[in-house]
């Protein structure tokens, strides 16, 4: 009697882990793989203040605006400062986006940061006719 529970404890033992379902990160359940491409796919987009990230008020251009676009899966971060051609100025254009990077990194607790690729300074004409130059900047921050 005892060899016949043991075997029957054996093979129910077996079946439970043979057939056992998995709890989390199943690749293999649909509602977990649409968490999973959603949240890879989510970009945080926020317009930031050029009075708020510590710059004087000679070094802020009045026309431009700066719009940080992050990924919190990839840890990635996307800025753009965007103004118009006439007033515009790469050096004013890296200090914006340089005080912006670090005020961001400050808010959302990373401690460093890398260039992915080198920085693009791309022109175009708005829905007004007016140029506009847009200077832009790939970053990947570390915690």
């Amino acid at each position: 009697m005892k060899k016949i529970l043991a075997l029957f404890a054996v093979v129910a033992v077996l079946m439970g882990s043979v057939f056992a379902e998995t709890i989390g990160d199943n690749p293999d359940d649909p509602f977990e793989r649409d968490r999973f491409e959603k949240e890879k796919l989510t970009t945080e987009t926020r317009t930031m203040d050029l009075n708020d990230v510590g710059l004087s008020g000679s070094e802020i251009d009045k026309n431009a605006t700066v719009k940080i676009e992050y990924q919190p899966m990839h840890d990635e971060l996307r800025i753009y400062y965007e103004t118009l051609t006439v007033t515009f100025d790469q050096g004013e254009a890296m200090n914006a986006v340089k005080a912006c990077l670090e005020k961001f990194i400050k808010d959302e607790k990373y401690y460093n940061y890398r260039y992915m690729e080198n920085d693009k300074v791309k022109s175009l004409k708005d829905s007004r006719g007016q140029r506009k130059t847009i200077y832009s900047s790939h970053i990947k921050l570390i915690r």
